[in-house]
């Protein structure tokens, strides 16, 4: 039987305990639970949202947390957490949380800042929380008692399945995009001539790496891909999902370095297929179309350039940054910001034409890379080299593409003396590989996708 005394008892003393956590660390505190009506706040159904609430609230405060304590009484099961962040903008968090997610509106998120006070949504400028079943204001109903408990409960259920649903499809989703982000660095690898960059026939210009280093390299990095995918395909604003992904790009290139023993095979692939994956993951969890994936690459990365901006004052610069600095050279920093239109509106197309001429992929992905290395400004070149490297380089693949290409007895043949011409001199076109590995991604994700 419900002991109504007992349900203010333990209320009371909860406000104790969360005003004295917030004494003991001067933080703030944010306290989740369900919106559960009924006596019985402990059914199955209100414990399982809240502790969905509960651990994406913990992914995505993540560091920030000082402090989790978990109740679980006749006020429901709820959740207490310290954070390190100002409570206004664990407000406005929680705010976009219960207005996006969605099990947002079947919780309570309640924000206290280190004086104890509770923030309000009005505060941000939101109106009150409207009600599950109605349009009419929550607190309100619920006072009136214009539903019933099975009313809400059935809304609560259906919500549930509804996210459960979302789940699966996620999963789904970023399991595709993982085996399409591995196949396609993998074809890449096995395209052959290759003009110097790792085959299966050839380690091209390298003496560290061969076709088998860069197999385990893909497999080894294909979790970072999906990582991002899943922060992606997401209620979190793209801004933040980019962010947040940035952090997982830098966990996957320890991972490459583990597989290899520090061989850098896919550091710049890591960087450029992961923007786009987690771009296609949004642009798939929204529902929206294929072309959609360009303008959100140049929205979420208009800024990128930001990077170089502080580089005057260094000693340690990366490799990206002293050509910057010495050329304002942009690399392929410049080609994102562009939304990579070298393969939109250039390589892509190469790709479609050359498969519908010729079933012969290796064909089609090697008169793709001949394109992109005379158009791309590849940085791995002028590393290796200096900028009149490049230009010739780019120079000679425009004129083999001009003549037709790969297509040919003679195109074949030309190909195999620029791969030995490339060898000898220690020519690697790796920047035209990492955009031809994206031509295949988004050509591989078009076909099953959209």
């Amino acid at each position: 039987m419900f002991d109504l005394n007992n349900f203010l008892e333990l209320r009371e003393k909860r406000v104790e305990l969360q005003n004295s956590l917030i004494k003991k660390y001067s933080l703030p505190l944010v306290a989740v639970r369900t919106n559960y009506p009924g006596e019985n706040k402990l059914e199955p159904l209100s414990l399982s949202i809240v502790d969905i609430a509960a651990e994406e609230m913990e992914e995505y405060f993540s560091e920030k947390i000082v402090y989790k304590e978990i109740l679980k009484n006749l006020e429901g099961k709820i959740y207490l957490f310290i954070i390190d962040e100002k409570a206004e903008n664990i407000k406005e968090s929680t705010i976009y949380f219960e207005e996006n997610h969605i099990l947002g509106r079947c919780l309570d998120i309640d924000v206290y800042d280190i004086d104890g006070n509770g923030l309000s949504r009005s505060q941000f400028g939101y109106k009150k929380r409207k009600c599950l079943i109605c349009d009419d204001i929550a607190f309100i109903c619920g006072r009136s008692m214009k539903h019933s408990h099975q009313e809400i409960k059935n809304v609560l259920m259906k919500k549930y399945i509804e996210y459960n649903n979302y789940v699966i499809k996620k999963e789904k989703t970023i399991k595709k995009l993982g085996d399409i982000a591995v196949e396609a660095m993998i074809f890449e690898a096995a395209t052959a001539p290759s003009f110097g960059l790792v085959s299966p026939l050839t380690q091209g210009s390298h003496d560290d790496m061969d076709f088998f280093t860069f197999l385990k390299s893909s497999f080894a990095i294909k979790e970072g891909f999906e990582k991002m995918a899943r922060i992606s395909y997401s209620y979190l604003t793209l801004e933040k999902a980019f962010l947040r992904t940035r952090k997982i790009g830098i966990e996957t290139e320890k991972i490459m370095f583990e597989a290899t023993e520090n061989i850098n095979t896919h550091k710049g692939m890591i960087f450029l297929l992961g923007i786009v994956v987690v771009t296609t993951a949004r642009v798939l969890y929204e529902g929206a179309s294929f072309n959609d994936i360009q303008p959100m690459i140049k929205n979420m990365c208009k800024d990128i350039l930001k990077d170089f901006e502080n580089i005057k004052n260094k000693t340690d610069l990366t490799h990206g940054e002293k050509l910057y600095k010495n050329y304002g050279f942009t690399g392929v920093r410049g080609e994102v910001r562009e939304g990579l239109d070298i393969i939109f509106n250039g390589s892509l197309n190469i790709l479609e034409d050359s498969l519908k001429k010729n079933s012969d992929i290796n064909l089609a992905f090697l008169q793709t890379l001949i394109f992109l290395i005379g158009k791309v400004m590849d940085s791995t070149i002028v590393h290796r080299h200096d900028i009149h490297m490049l230009r010739r380089v780019k120079r000679e693949a425009e004129e083999f593409f001009a003549a037709g290409g790969i297509y040919s007895e003679l195109g074949r043949q030309t190909a195999e003396n620029m791969e030995k011409t490339y060898i000898k001199e220690r020519i690697s076109p790796g920047g035209s590989a990492d955009l031809l590995a994206v031509t295949i991604f988004l050509y591989k994700l078009k076909s099953i996708f959209f």
